[in-house]
């Protein structure tokens, strides 16, 4: 009877303490759930997690900075540009002293004096076509080059691959096809050699601005494309257009030696100055390369 008197007592002893500790103090019960606000606090404190919509946002901003900062596109445009002002000396057309005909001079082997690179004979001087052969050459190496050492000491290089191997395939027709049109006599191949297209020796250019359109899409450029294809459209005009026509339509007189050096000196200025432009856009477009945010700089969580 001890016992079993004391057992409902020590039991309801037991509740008072229970109630009082349970609720209020037992760090067991509701007081460990105190801490799950602290928790839930610092999660959208300082180690908030980005939405989906804000993480896509800091991959096109990243995105674009990357390309602003690898573009380097002025250097080829200013290249070339002076390589084409380089081949002025080869439009300087010779007449004989009696006759108003042009003089026709082949010299060296027919292979390397290709209609594609100049080497017509009547609108150009003797070499042009060697000039301009050797011109592509340095300058799709130069621009090789000088795309791996930028890529080198930014960190994002542009994959000019496919621009050195367009060029050279482009040299490489602009060689085999007049030989292979010569042997066909009439064949269908001769359909490849228009004369209007390179009587004026100027279609070197067009060899040109098909390269920089492939490396417009190589530097994923708006610029670039607008700027290559407007240089491709006028070095075609060259070539099928005496542009010195124009400036006798303006009253201005060109000298027939000089008549042959718009054709050249136009596209080349589009380059020239497209380069210069680039250059000064490109070295103000320097951005600082994204730093991911720190642990106490994370992004604020949206508001509810």
């Amino acid at each position: 009877m001890a016992d079993g008197a004391q057992g409902p007592a020590s039991d309801g002893s037991r509740d008072p303490g229970g109630d009082s500790s349970g609720p209020a103090g037992d760090p067991g019960g509701e007081g460990s759930g105190g801490s799950e606000p602290t928790d839930a606090a610092e999660d959208h404190g300082a180690y908030a997690h980005a939405t989906p919509e804000q993480l896509l946002g800091q991959a096109r901003t990243v995105r674009r900075q990357a390309r602003r900062a690898r573009h380097a596109y002025w250097f080829p445009l200013v290249l070339f540009g002076l390589l084409s002002c380089a081949s002025v000396p080869f439009y300087l057309r010779s007449f004989p002293p009696a006759s108003g005909s042009f003089l026709s001079r082949y010299r060296g082997p027919a292979f390397l004096q290709s209609q594609y690179l100049g080497g017509f004979g009547f609108m150009t001087g003797v070499g042009a076509a060697y000039y301009w052969l050797a011109a592509i050459l340095i300058g799709l190496g130069a621009t090789a080059v000088w795309y791996r050492v930028r890529g080198n000491r930014v960190g994002l290089r542009t994959p000019s691959r496919g621009f050195v191997i367009t060029g050279l395939v482009l040299l490489a027709l602009a060689l085999l096809i007049p030989v292979l049109a010569t042997r066909a006599g009439a064949g269908p191949l001769t359909i490849l050699m228009p004369g209007d297209l390179l009587v004026r020796g100027t279609f070197p250019p067009v060899l040109i601005g098909i390269g920089l359109c492939v490396l417009a899409w190589a530097e994923r450029s708006i610029a670039l494309t607008v700027i290559a294809a407007a240089y491709l459209a006028l070095s075609l005009v060259a070539s099928l257009y005496d542009i010195e026509n124009v400036f006798y339509d303006l009253g201005w007189n060109v000298s027939p030696t000089d008549s042959g050096l718009p054709n050249v000196v136009l596209p080349a200025l589009v380059l020239l100055l497209s380069g210069a432009g680039a250059w000064v856009v490109q070295r103000r477009r320097r951005p600082s390369p994204a730093r991911p945010p720190g642990p106490g700089h994370a992004a604020p969580a949206p508001a509810p």
